[in-house]
């Protein structure tokens, strides 16, 4: 029997990775066009391997607010199979932290079966710097955090690599 394939409506009426809220209920259409079977799902009863909705993802972080508009910023102009790559892998997550003399706390999400955690860290002292510099510095962690440290290639050095798919997502380095 085959699978079926589904896609999700968005008020933008773009596919994206995760579920259109629609009151209390999740809205799953079928693949189709938009005349297509329609499912309600109400919430807590189905949730195995859902994504939720982007701004429900990125509030899970529970970044500083400052950092969250521009998390939000860069991670919506990311492509589709990179977001998804993030959003799909319960081991991804972002913090931020307060720099001090004290040791910070850094939490990290369990491994999954796609490998290790990854943790994207920002430090709040990004708010002394232009909206240019502190997107660009986002879009490279999460070119590390995608590319899993390594280069694109045998031998291609990681910065160069997240720097170069940095300026490919539209953040190019100030």
């Amino acid at each position: 029997m085959p699978t079926q394939q589904w896609r999700v409506a968005f008020p933008e009426n773009k596919n994206f990775f995760g579920l259109m809220k629609v009151g209390c209920c999740i809205r799953l259409m079928k693949d189709g066009p938009p005349r297509g079977e329609v499912h309600d799902l109400t919430p807590g009863l189905y949730n195995w391997g859902v994504i939720p909705p982007l701004e429900e993802w990125l509030a899970s972080f529970a970044l500083t607010p400052f950092l969250h508009t521009h998390v939000a910023v860069v991670v919506t102009a990311l492509p589709p199979e990179v977001l998804h790559d993030f959003r799909s892998d319960p081991a991804f997550s972002f913090c931020d932290y307060e720099p001090s003399h004290l040791p910070a706390h850094i939490p990290l999400r369990s491994p999954s079966a796609k490998g290790p955690s990854r943790c994207v860290v920002l430090k709040r002292t990004l708010r002394k710097r232009p909206d240019e510099f502190i997107r660009w510095v986002i879009a490279h962690e999460l070119a590390h955090a995608h590319l899993r440290n390594a280069g694109r290639h045998e031998g291609e050095d990681p910065e160069h690599a997240a720097d170069s798919l940095a300026a490919d997502w539209g953040f190019p380095r100030p």
